[in-house]
């Protein structure tokens, strides 16, 4: 089972083992020379949950079941829309927009390019715009029109697009031995291609033109810790896990 990086946020989402709070306490008590009995059970409490197996949520269930669903019965699954074909259509004039704001001059990744696709870990990837000299991945987002465009960073935070950041910084780290931290999401706005403006919709919704590039742009840094990459460590091997305890389940049903 190979993942790939563009649907990879699932398996990520929510948190495992210790709070912040629950590990400072943990370090507390394991440093006393001396505990109460409360003090010893509540110790081995915390160490029980920081080293209990990963119980992964449901919905990265549902994606490694997906997986494996289309490998075991031999399908390919796609998905396409309006909004997805003008994100593939209008790439290139996104990374444009945004050299042109930050006077940047980054190329959309092609086949290649050194890093075009990303493979570490059983998982792969093809980012947008790896920056090698600062050891930065920026992912491009074309908003469907004006009025879906994130006119802020907090109301582009999305998790699903961090994560994927985040997954090629981890697998750049992985495959480099350098140290990739940085990342970005930014989101353009750019003027629809007219075969796929709906009839339904006015067409000043998608006409982007008009406005001042720095209108069009907004960026969403990212950062990868070492707690994510503990975290995707951790993630990634319960992952694999569970995809073969499910696939022999599938090959062994009714049997």
């Amino acid at each position: 089972m190979r993942l790939r990086t563009y649907n990879i946020a699932p398996l990520f989402l929510g948190t495992d083992g210790l709070t912040e709070v629950q590990s400072n306490k943990l370090d507390e008590l394991l440093n006393k020379i001396k505990l109460t009995e409360k003090q010893a059970e509540e110790r081995d409490k915390l160490i029980a949950k920081r080293d209990a197996d990963v119980e992964l949520p449901v919905g990265a269930k549902s994606l490694i079941e997906s997986y494996v669903d289309s490998e075991v019965y031999d399908y390919k699954d796609t998905f396409d829309s309006k909004e997805v074909a003008k994100g593939r259509d209008v790439e290139d004039q996104a990374i444009e927009l945004y050299n042109r704001v930050f006077f940047t001059d980054h190329k959309k990744m092609t086949e290649f390019d050194e890093y075009y696709e990303l493979s570490h870990n059983s998982v792969v990837g093809h980012p947008d715009v790896v920056d090698k000299e600062n050891l930065m991945v920026k992912d491009a987002k074309s908003s469907w029109s004006k009025k879906t465009f994130p006119k802020t960073p907090e109301k582009a935070d999305n998790s699903t697009y961090t994560w994927q950041v985040k997954m090629y910084l981890y697998m750049l780290r992985g495959m480099t031995g350098m140290d990739w931290r940085k990342g970005e999401v930014f989101h353009s706005l750019v003027t629809t291609p007219e075969e796929l403006v709906p009839e339904y919709e006015h067409d000043s919704l998608h006409f982007a033109d008009n406005l001042d590039d720095h209108l069009r742009v907004t960026v969403c840094p990212v950062y990868l810790s070492d707690d994510d990459i503990a975290h995707m460590d951790r993630r990634l091997k319960a992952a694999f896990k569970y995809a073969q305890e499910y696939k022999d389940y599938l090959l062994n049903k009714n049997k």
